[in-house]
């Protein structure tokens, strides 16, 4: 059931550790994956509005409606979380892995905050290409900041371009992803520092290649 894998929000209460839930949710999330298999456990966390690439922009539930599990297993654990003030939204960043394989990458996850505090995944990306990380605040995680007044400029994107923006309700984090007409994937997440918005990581996955 979905709500064995919720974590509650409370854990974000903690100014030492804000990442926690978040680091919790993902590890559960990779757990569930190795245990009834990657579609299987993907369709359990997503909601209906949930994406990833395969390589263009798809619907988790609908893509994945009657994909079978792979043979093989596959494991990920979180290394870097930022996360909202108010703790609605969060993004996580790790490496992942094909047990009893060479083949691994990384992959960024963005989660929204549900109403019994729990986690579920919004967006998320793997690959082998490497992501650009301006920021690294470990599995602690890094909580935006709670003063100020975030506003947010969104850059209008190319024609023929695949462009989606998000936010935390309170707006101190967000992410756009793009597919462009080339088929490169785009993905960009910012978090509010107090006085403007500062880019923490950078995903860019070249056409043929994006997964």
């Amino acid at each position: 059931m979905l709500l064995a894998l919720a974590v509650p929000g409370a854990l974000l209460a903690g100014k030492s550790d804000p990442g926690a839930a978040l680091v919790s949710a993902d590890e559960a999330y990779s757990k569930d994956s190795q245990r009834a298999g990657n579609w299987t456990a993907a369709r359990r966390m997503a909601l209906p509005e949930s994406e990833t690439f395969a390589p263009g922009r798809v619907k988790v539930l609908e893509f994945g409606k009657n994909m079978p599990d792979p043979p093989f297993t596959q494991s990920w654990k979180p290394a870097h979380v930022w996360i909202s003030c108010d703790g609605t939204a969060g993004i996580t960043f790790g490496t992942w892995s094909i047990v009893g394989s060479n083949l691994k990458g990384s992959y960024e996850s963005v989660w929204a905050q549900m109403a019994d505090g729990g986690y579920r995944v919004l967006l998320r990306r793997g690959g082998t290409e490497p992501r650009k990380l301006h920021s690294r605040p470990g599995r602690k995680g890094l909580r935006a900041a709670c003063t100020g007044k975030p506003f947010i400029a969104i850059r209008a994107p190319a024609e023929g371009d695949d462009f989606k923006f998000g936010a935390s309700n309170d707006g101190s984090l967000n992410w756009t992803s793009v597919v462009t007409k080339q088929g490169e994937v785009q993905i960009v997440v910012r978090i509010w520092d107090g006085k403007d918005f500062a880019p923490v990581l950078e995903d860019v996955a070249p056409a043929r290649i994006a997964r």
